[in-house]
């Protein structure tokens, strides 16, 4: 059974959770929560720390019985927050145009959706709760793996490698002996670099710690984030806390030497949760990373897994047939993200897997639970005819208290919430223009007789994306100075106008290219800009 709670009730209770683990010196038992490898948001981590801080992954009871599995008697379940739903009436939308549909009579269509209006207490309980059918865990078949100092310094080469080699990315990685020092490393946000002291840091595991440590530090507090100006204390605890996470998630015992700054967060619960939340962020996105350079040992792990139910739904879901090899465009809506992932098979079992543009492998289970198809953009040979924009499947709802949630179509959460609706359209927006990108990346490989059709249709969607978050009207970029801008946008959304880009530009290192690419891009706008002025002048 579940208790329907309002915010005022889930803020007091989640508050009460934090000031307890502050208070009792289980701060750990929350880092712990987020190092399992499941994917729970900050407020359920804070519930199931509270509660089971042990915990790997939970389901609610009937969930563990269609997994074959069945909680054993007696135990005590785990309470966690679930969204709650309520049918709405809508008008229909044409995806193309954004006008109203209308009847035959010219009367307005209307479809009934759900829409999001607060959230309940749920029941779940632990896989050590339960017993049955063994269910494989990808993240015990990795710490097996990388107890191999062999493994573990091939990851942490090919991390280096595909920092260093991503052109979209100015930080660089690099190995120095310093013997006179007594520190591992240490990033320069200055230069943006990351340095490796191989004097001190001798063992695949001692660097390994040692460049999460200072990643951490170049994804929280790089020159363009508020958060640099931050105490010294504060960034090295959340960068300590960053590294404890990956590092245990990787089985690599570790200890956390900044808790004495960690308990001044107690002092502010505000403070503490965006510090914590922001931890959680950069933490479960190297795992990924990490996890991507291991893809296709992760693979063979997934092998173990019935796959067969998956497919099935997948293809009857999308009318498509995995043994075509069809490309999907994919839609990670909690973190913004859109990738595209074409269907492979491999061969010595025949299961099928999805292989993204940035060569990461993606099980098949991951569809629906993690990432939502926003089209199949090539079958059989043939390419998707028109784009679904991301601003008709994303919404902003509001939900109580003044706050607002990012929804996907028919109403489920994405668990991204906001204070202001602002700042919910704001994440739509970069969630579209990161699609835009993506779909350009998708046609630029691509020799196909439609790719012209749709090149412009894209380069049209990435304009009005593109002007939208400049606030300027009919932009009219090509395409290659528009796809340079964007990126700069998505990595950093805190620019939101053409004075905050010249600002941005202005702050970047003269000598690197890729801000002579970035300048130059920006350079062909405003000359873009220019020429409409005259014209309109011309024409008055």
């Amino acid at each position: 059974m579940s208790t329907k709670l309002d915010l005022t009730e889930i803020n007091t209770r989640l508050e009460k959770n934090l000031e307890e683990l502050f208070n009792n010196d289980r701060f750990q038992d929350m880092l712990d929560v987020m190092a399992s490898g499941h994917q729970y948001s900050f407020n359920n981590v804070l519930m199931i720390a509270a509660q089971k801080p042990e915990a790997t992954m939970v389901r609610g009871f009937k969930q563990w019985q269609t997994l074959g599995r069945h909680v054993n008697k007696g135990e005590k379940s785990i309470d966690i927050l679930v969204p709650s739903f309520k049918k709405v009436e809508v008008q229909k939308i044409n995806e193309q145009t954004g006008e109203v549909l209308r009847d035959k009579n010219g009367d307005p269509e209307s479809e009934v959706k759900q829409s999001i209006t607060g959230f309940m207490v749920g029941k779940v309980f632990d896989v050590s709760q339960t017993n049955g059918k063994e269910i494989p865990n990808v993240r015990d078949f990795i710490q097996k793996d990388l107890q191999s100092a062999e493994s573990l310094t091939e990851l942490y080469d090919r991390f280096i490698d595909r920092i260093n080699q991503n052109d979209q990315l100015s930080l660089n990685i690099q190995e120095e002996a310093h013997p006179m020092e007594t520190y591992g490393g240490y990033y320069n946000r200055q230069t943006d670099d990351i340095v490796i002291n191989t004097a001190v840091s001798i063992t695949a595991e001692q660097k390994f710690r040692v460049l999460i440590h200072e990643y951490a530090h170049s994804q929280l507090h790089h020159r363009e984030n508020d958060l640099k100006d931050l105490p010294r204390g504060h960034r090295e605890a959340q960068a300590e806390c960053t590294a404890y996470i990956v590092s245990q998630y990787y089985g690599f015992d570790t200890d956390l030497s900044s808790t004495g700054y960690i308990a001044t967060w107690a002092q502010d619960l505000n403070l503490a949760k965006q510090a914590i939340q922001e931890v959680q962020t950069v933490s479960r996105e190297t795992i990924e990373q990490l996890n991507s350079l291991q893809s296709e040992k992760i693979q063979d792990f997934y092998q173990t897994v019935d796959v067969e139910m998956t497919k099935n739904t997948l293809e009857n879901k999308y009318a498509i047939s995995l043994e075509e090899r069809p490309t999907l465009q994919l839609l990670d809506a909690k973190n913004g993200l859109v990738i595209y992932a074409t269907v492979e098979q491999n061969e010595r079992d025949d299961q099928f897997y999805l292989r993204t543009n940035t060569n990461r492998i993606v099980p098949l289970q991951e569809i629906d639970e993690r990432y939502n198809v926003l089209h199949v953009l090539e079958n059989k040979g043939e390419l998707v005819k028109e784009y679904r924009k991301v601003e008709d499947f994303l919404k902003v709802t509001k939900i109580e208290d003044g706050k607002y949630a990012v929804t996907l179509e028919g109403g489920e959460s994405t668990q991204r919430t906001f204070t202001k609706k602002a700042e919910g359209e704001q994440f739509i927006q970069k969630t579209a223009l990161a699609q835009s990108l993506n779909t350009d990346r998708f046609l630029s490989r691509k020799q196909h007789k439609d790719t012209q059709h749709l090149q412009k249709l894209n380069n049209k969607h990435l304009n009005e994306r593109l002007g939208s978050m400049l606030k300027q009207k009919n932009l009219k970029a090509e395409t290659q100075h528009g796809v340079t801008i964007g990126w700069q946008l998505v990595k950093n959304p805190r620019i939101q106008s053409k004075d905050d880009l010249q600002q941005h530009i202005e702050g970047m290192n003269p000598n690197h290219s890729q801000t002579k690419e970035v300048a130059s891009a920006f350079k062909q706008l405003q000359a873009a800009e220019k020429t409409k002025d005259k014209e309109n002048e011309l024409e008055r």
